[in-house]
């Protein structure tokens, strides 16, 4: 999901019994944390500034990589905890010395060692905040290696969209309460603030568990009405800003089938359906998969990819689509497709991602009324 729920997740776990024992840094370090895997978002463009070739799939093919892995995530935690321990003990330490002001006794008792939590409990908080960073993103649809890099697979349930106006606000409401607890009650507010930051963790969990509930059912709507023994595969994508809105696409022998599945729509009223013939396989198609670009793409977009062929005067344009991902609900092309072209003498001449969305210069201008559309979407049923 987007980074601010990942640390408002982080967050939250802290409130279940870590922040209570370790104190208010621990809330704060537990938000870096479970943020932190995704600043391998800024590895491309950290290459580029040192000259490295960076290409349009490089953000793609690292983002939600190594950084995303589950057998990471007892590093990852080291890296936040063993500073965060150091840094606590020298500051109690000195916090001590001004507070006792010992007489220094030539060869007398070491001194005592500063309490506080101990390095387990310091580590155990970066590590639930790091662990929940991986198993949200596992919900979405854009694939997440779990298991680098042992394995490069993908991993996506399809259950949560990458922002939710649910979900995200819930954890910020968690936050809130326990902050007003500790203002009101001061030193009894030990055992409600660990009563509203489970409350808040079990009903965001229970709400990602609907996810996958209601993507089943989004699924069984659409194939509705459709010859099963045609259906090649079939999955539904949540999308923008609610589970309650899907993207349902639906692969037959002979074409796309794409349906807005609204679950709270009148079952009477048939969804809004678009269909796109398959394209038959040609040798101009069979060359393009044959790219290490293709290849690349196809692993991004777990397989959900449509193929259409171009011909011009001059060349060959094939263009792949990820079927997940458009600019509307039932939209029959990709945000991003992948543009492989050939020249008329059967030169690859260029392959590369192109935005089918507006052209970048125009893109902030319309971003509002997209996102105004995109509201007006999911309170429509």
């Amino acid at each position: 999901m987007d980074s601010i729920t990942h640390g408002l997740l982080g967050a939250v776990v802290a409130q279940t019994g870590l922040r209570q024992r370790i104190g208010r840094d621990a809330t704060w370090v537990a938000a870096v944390a479970g943020y932190s895997p995704d600043l391998d978002m800024f590895v491309p463009w950290v290459m580029s500034l040192g000259g490295g070739h960076v290409d349009g799939f490089a953000r793609m093919t690292i983002h939600r990589g190594l950084s995303h892995s589950l057998l990471m995530v007892p590093l990852i935690a080291a890296l936040f905890a063993v500073p965060w321990w150091v840094i606590r003990r020298r500051l109690a330490r000195r916090s001590k010395q001004r507070q006792t002001r010992p007489v220094e006794i030539p060869d007398g008792p070491a001194p005592r060692r500063p309490g506080g939590p101990s390095f387990g409990l310091l580590y155990a908080c970066c590590f639930a905040s790091v662990l929940a960073h991986p198993l949200l993103d596992w919900c979405t649809s854009y694939g997440t290696q779990l298991f680098a890099p042992i394995s490069n697979t993908r991993f996506a349930l399809h259950s949560m969209p990458i922002v939710d106006i649910i979900y995200t606000p819930t954890l910020i409401l968690t936050l809130l309460v326990c902050y007003a607890a500790r203002k009101v009650l001061r030193g009894r507010s030990g055992k409600w603030t660990l009563i509203v930051g489970w409350v808040g963790l079990l009903l965001s969990t229970g709400y990602l568990a609907t996810g996958l509930l209601l993507h089943d059912a989004a699924v069984a709507k659409a194939l509705r009405g459709v010859q099963r023994e045609k259906v090649i595969r079939a999955d539904a994508y949540p999308t923008v800003g609610t589970i309650f809105l899907w993207r349902a696409v639906i692969r037959t022998e002979d074409r796309w089938i794409v349906k807005r599945i609204h679950h709270f729509a009148d079952e009477k009223n048939p969804p809004r359906t678009k269909t796109v013939a398959a394209t038959q396989t040609t040798p101009w198609i069979e060359r393009a998969k044959r790219t290490p670009q293709y290849e690349r793409y196809n692993w991004f977009a777990l397989g959900q990819i449509r193929s259409e062929q171009t011909d011009y005067g001059d060349r060959h344009v094939i263009r792949f689509h990820d079927m997940r991902y458009s600019w509307s609900s039932d939209g029959t092309e990709s945000l991003w497709p992948l543009e492989v072209t050939f020249s008329k003498d059967g030169a690859l001449r260029s392959a590369q991602r192109k935005g089918h969305g507006p052209p970048r210069k125009e893109f902030w201008r319309r971003l509002g009324p997209l996102g105004a559309a995109a509201w007006r979407d999911i309170w429509n049923p």
